[in-house]
């Protein structure tokens, strides 16, 4: 998102916006390798970890960037 924030013209924000729908792809990939390290006992306190993390990013970190734009 802080490249939108460089973005002097309206036609920049087309490549950023297709950079930032790939970055969808990390978050699965990333439970998926931490799911493998885990042991089946505790699998659900790993995702429900990851879901907590992912929402209190989600909160946080417009409040945090907002003076960015």
């Amino acid at each position: 998102y802080i490249l939108l924030a460089f973005a002097t013209r309206g036609w920049m924000a087309f490549p950023i916006m297709v950079l930032l729908a790939s970055g969808g792809i990390g978050m699965p990939a990333l439970q998926a390798m931490l799911s493998r390290q885990m042991d089946e006992e505790r699998q659900g306190q790993l995702q429900g970890s990851l879901a907590a993390l992912t929402s209190l990013t989600s909160i946080v970190g417009p409040l945090l960037f907002t003076a960015i734009y």
